[in-house]
C-alpha cells in the first residue's frame, strides 16, 4: 500500500503554469463515498481496480451503473502472504483470469444491463474489483461506502410503483404533430426534500434509450428533454411528429450529488395524419424534403470551415457538395465531415454520388461522419432543420482529417468531483488524445431552479454554452511520450468558491497545433461546496 501511495505522489509532481495545475494520476485506485465512471472503450473490454477499504469490520456497500451495453462484475480477496510485486503484475495482467489463480478468491460477481447492489457485512481491506463488458462502448458507474446512510443518498428515492402513465394529446388543427402528456409518481424522500435538490427529467426518443437516466451519455434519437421543479408528477411534450413511435424515459436528478435514478420506459405510438397525403409521402422519403431539388448546393472547400444558416421554419433544408478528387494511384479515400449545430436540433442525410448513405437522428451541438472507400466524385450534405428555430451551423469537412481544428477528446469526456470543500472543489477528467490541448475551465454561481433554466435557455453551443460563465482560467498541458502510451486522468482546483453553495463547472479543450483552432465541451458537472469551513 505504501509503494502504491508513493507511486501515486511521484505521479502528481507535474505542475503546469500558474496556481492552477493539471496532474496525470493512475486511474487504477477507487475510493469510498466517491462515484467512479470507468471506461471500458479499447481491444480488451476489461479493467481491473484496487478499492480502498477504510475499515475491514464495516459493513461493505456498492452500486454497480451499466451505461452503453450489460456490465460483469466481479469482487476479489487478495491472499495476505501475496507480495505487493506479485500482486501488481497479477493484476495488471489481463490475460490471466484472477479466478484462475489461488492467491485469489472470488467474493462476489453479476451482470446484467440495470443497476446492480451487493452487501456484505465485511469484507477484506484489500478487494480486488473486475469490471468487463462485450461492448467497445461501453462504460459504468461505480460506488461504494461502509454506509447505508451515504448509499441511500447517493441516488434519488423511487416510489415503489416505477410506472408511466401516458396520454396523447390529438390537436387535428396540427396535421404533422401531436403532443403527449406523461405522469408519475414521486417518492416521498423527493417530494419533501429542502427546494432544488432533485429535479425530475423527461427524454423522448425515437431509439430505445436502455441506459438513459442513470449515465451521462444521451443516445441517438433524441426529440425532446424536459425538466420540472421535484414537486411536479406530470410534463407536456409536445412537436412530436404523427406516426411515430417514441420511447419515454423519466428520471430523477439528484442536484447534490450529480446522480440520477430512472423510472421505467414507456412506449409510445402517435397517430397517423388526419389528412391522406399518403401518395406523395411514397413519392419522397420522410426525411427528405420535396423542396431540396429548389435549393442550389453550396460548394464546400477542402479543409476550410464554413458557417451557414437555417431558415426559422421546420423541415428547411441546406444542401452543401464536397468534391474528392481521384489519386494518381487511383487508391481509397477516406472523406471526414464535421458538423457543429450552435443552437438546436438539426437533421443530416448524407449522399455520395447521388446515393443515399446515412440518415441521422436529431442532433445538436459537435458530431463527425466519416465516408470511407471513396475514390472519386462527390458527396452531398443536406441539413434540416428540426424545428422552427433559426440555426446557426458551422461545417468542416476533408480527406484529411489532421486538418481538424477540433480537439479529440476521449470517449469518456465526464468530468468528476473528487473532493469539495467550503471554499473548493477538486475536479478530474481523461486526458485529450491531442499532444498539445489547452484546457479552459469556466464557473457559474446557480440558482435554486438553475436546471430549468439550462433546458429552457440553451446557450450557443459554439461559443461553449458558457455566456453566463466566469473564465477561471486556461492552461496548457503538453504530455510526455510516455503518458501518451497510458491512460491516465487530469486534475485540478476551483478555488474562491463560497460556502453551501452550488457552481456549474465547464471544460474546455482547444487544439494548440491548428489552424484556426476550435473549442469542444466535456460535459458539464455541478458542485455543491460544503456549509461550514470549520470542520475541514
Amino acid at each position: 500500500m505504501m509503494l502504491k501511495l508513493f507511486l501515486l505522489f511521484i505521479c502528481c509532481l507535474i505542475t503546469l503554469c500558474k496556481s492552477f495545475h493539471i496532474t496525470p494520476i493512475s486511474y487504477t485506485l477507487l475510493s469510498e463515498n466517491i462515484e467512479s465512471v470507468v471506461n471500458l472503450a479499447g481491444k480488451i473490454q476489461e479493467k481491473r481496480f484496487f478499492l480502498q477499504i477504510s475499515n475491514e469490520a464495516s459493513p461493505f456497500f456498492m452500486y454497480v451503473t451499466p451505461c452503453g451495453a450489460p456490465i460483469h462484475w466481479q469482487l476479489f480477496s487478495v491472499d495476505k502472504d501475496m507480495s505487493l510485486a506479485e500482486e501488481l503484475d497479477v493484476v495488471s495482467s489481463i490475460s490471466t483470469p484472477l479466478e484462475e489463480s489461488e492467491k485469489f478468491r472470488l467474493i462476489a460477481g453479476e451482470e446484467d444491463k440495470k443497476r446492480m447492489t451487493f452487501f456484505a457485512h465485511r469484507v477484506p481491506k484489500k478487494v480486488i474489483l473486475v469490471v468487463r463488458a462485450s461492448s467497445p462502448s461501453a462504460s459504468a458507474r461505480i460506488f461504494f461506502s461502509p454506509s447505508l446512510f451515504r448509499l441511500e443518498e447517493q441516488y434519488p428515492p423511487l416510489p415503489h410503483d416505477t410506472r408511466l402513465a401516458t396520454n396523447v394529446l390529438d390537436d387535428i388543427s396540427k396535421k404533422d404533430e401531436v403532443s403527449a402528456q406523461i405522469t408519475w409518481k414521486i417518492s416521498p424522500q423527493v417530494r419533501n426534500a429542502e427546494p432544488g435538490r432533485y429535479r425530475i427529467c423527461t427524454i423522448v426518443s425515437r431509439q430505445d434509450p436502455e441506459f438513459a437516466g442513470m449515465c451521462d451519455d444521451v443516445e441517438e434519437g433524441v426529440e425532446a428533454v424536459k425538466c420540472v421543479p421535484q414537486m411536479n408528477n406530470s410534463v407536456v411534450m409536445g412537436q412530436l411528429w404523427r406516426d411515430r413511435t417514441y420511447y419515454v424515459t423519466v428520471f430523477v436528478r439528484d442536484q447534490k450529488r450529480g446522480s440520477s435514478s430512472a423510472y421505467e420506459v414507456q412506449t409510445i405510438q402517435t397517430p397517423p395524419s388526419p389528412f391522406t397525403e399518403m401518395v406523395s409521402r411514397r413519392k419522397v422519403p420522410r426525411n427528405i424534403p420535396r423542396k431540396q431539388k429548389k435549393n442550389a448546393p453550396i460548394i464546400l472547400t477542402d479543409g476550410i470551415m464554413g458557417q451557414v444558416e437555417l431558415e426559422p421554419r421546420k423541415a428547411s433544408v441546406l444542401n452543401m457538395k464536397f468534391f474528392v478528387h481521384p489519386l494518381p494511384s487511383n487508391q481509397s479515400q477516406t472523406a471526414y465531415l464535421i458538423v457543429h449545430a450552435c443552437d438546436g436540433l438539426i437533421r443530416l442525410n448524407l449522399f455520395r454520388n447521388g446515393k443515399l448513405l446515412k440518415r441521422s437522428e436529431s442532433f445538436s451541438g459537435f458530431k463527425r461522419f466519416v465516408v470511407s472507400n471513396f475514390k472519386a466524385g462527390h458527396l452531398r450534405y443536406q441539413i434540416i432543420n428540426d424545428d422552427d428555430a433559426k440555426k446557426t451551423i458551422r461545417v468542416w469537412t476533408s480527406t484529411n482529417a489532421a486538418q481538424s481544428p477540433y480537439p479529440n477528446l476521449p470517449d469518456d469526456t465526464s468530468v468528476k468531483v473528487v473532493n469539495r470543500k467550503c471554499d473548493s472543489a477538486t475536479i478530474q477528467w481523461m486526458r485529450g488524445q491531442d499532444e498539445h490541448l489547452k484546457y479552459c475551465v469556466y464557473q457559474r454561481k446557480e440558482n435554486s431552479n438553475f436546471l430549468e433554466h439550462l433546458v429552457s435557455l440553451a446557450d450557443n453551443l459554439c461559443q461553449g454554452g458558457l455566456s453566463s460563465s466566469t473564465l477561471v482560467g486556461c492552461y496548457v498541458h503538453s504530455p510526455t511520450s510516455a503518458e501518451i502510451e497510458t491512460q491516465s486522468v487530469l486534475e485540478t482546483i476551483i478555488g474562491n468558491l463560497q460556502p453551501s453553495s452550488t457552481y456549474r463547472l465547464d471544460l474546455l479543450a482547444i487544439p494548440m497545433n491548428r489552424p484556426h483552432p476550435q473549442a469542444l465541451p466535456y460535459r458539464t458537472v455541478w458542485v455543491r461546496t460544503n456549509p461550514y469551513c470549520a470542520q475541514e
